[in-house]
Formats: structure tokens, sequence, C-alpha cells
């Protein structure tokens, strides 16, 4: 079932080139999208108390993705599990090492965000999930990953970050460090001063 879903959906690579494209820049721009997605989180121009919880769920993600990110290097090293196109002809479109597929870093990054920020209940959740569903399938259209690696990271994230907020007052004295750090810095810059919420 794992090789028969990634074949189906890689088996689409190589027969249109807008599609192969569009693919290609989903996969490559997870990274700086999720940046994006943190730093318009950081610095909303929302209510004071909604500001703050922002704050707060980026900062949970980034713990929970590090957590996730930790647990993944161990996974990767006890269990190694060949890549797509290690063990099968497949319509590469990507070029990658042959560590272990399961599961996948990219996974991880996209789906810690997005949810975070449905366990916070944040309006950007669903669009943050749609977003992570795509950057998945894009990980098996070109070549790189099974639909398991992409459906572990999933498990992973979610567990993570239900971990992280379970123990969000075991955060707090970290929080509160980091905010005050902030706070300190953007009160001697004058364009980070409209997002300097004391708590």
């Amino acid at each position: 079932m794992n090789y028969t879903v990634f074949q189906w959906i890689n088996g689409w690579a190589g027969h249109a080139a807008s599609l192969d494209t569009t693919m290609v820049f989903i996969t490559n721009s997870a990274p700086v999208v999720a940046v994006v997605f943190m730093l318009l989180l950081w610095f909303s121009k929302a209510s004071r108390s909604s500001a703050i919880a922002k704050q707060y769920t980026v900062l949970y993600t980034v713990i929970s993705m590090m957590l996730a990110l930790v647990i993944n290097v161990a996974l990767h090293h006890l269990y190694y599990h060949a890549r797509p196109f290690v063990t099968h002809h497949v319509h590469q479109l990507v070029s990658h090492s042959k560590d272990s597929s399961f599961v996948s870093d990219h996974g991880v990054l996209v789906f810690t965000i997005a949810f975070m920020l449905l366990l916070r209940k944040d309006a950007w959740g669903y669009a943050a999930l749609i977003w992570a569903v795509l950057v998945g399938i894009s990980r098996m259209y070109v070549g790189v990953h099974y639909p398991a690696d992409i459906l572990g990271a999933a498990v992973l994230s979610w567990g993570t970050g239900a971990i992280v907020l379970l123990s969000a007052g075991r955060i707090e004295p970290v929080a509160q460090v980091i905010f005050r750090v902030y706070n300190g810095i953007a009160k001697r810059i004058p364009a980070l001063s409209k997002y300097n919420h004391t708590t």
C-alpha cells in the first residue's frame, strides 16, 4: 500500500512541466514559508492579548519542532528505511542524499506548525494544514518520500505539540526569559517597539 500510493502520486511527475515546476517550488520553498509563517505570527498587528498569544504560539511551535527533530534524528539512527529512488525506478525531480526516509524532516517542519496553530485555535491553522498536506504530497511527487514518511511526520508532530502544550507550565520560566530579552531589544529598535508586548 505504501509503495502503491507513492507510485500513483509520483507517476504524475514528468508529464506536465508546469505541474513539475509547481511541485518542486512547493517542496523547496517549505523552509522559507515556515520562517515567514513564524515571523508573521510573532510580528502580528492584533490586539495586545492576541499578539501575546501568537508569540507564545511561535515559542511553543519552535520547542515542539526541536523536540520532533531530535526524536527524528534518533529514529534515523535506529531504523533505516531506503528512500524510493534508492530501491525503485522513480521520477526524481530533486536531488537528495540516500539517508533514511522515515520520518520526513520536511513533514515534521510543516505539520508541527499546522498542528500547533490548530491546537492553539489560531485562525491560520487550517490554511497551515492545507499547506502542510501540499508539502507532503510534493515530497512524494518529487520522488524522495513515501506516504508513511509523511504520515509518520504528522503523528510525531501532533505528539510533540501535545506534549509541549501539556508542559506549558514548566516552559513558562523559559518563555518569560525569552520575552524579557526580546522586549529589552525591541525597546531600543523603533521598528520593533510596537511589537513589544510586555507580559
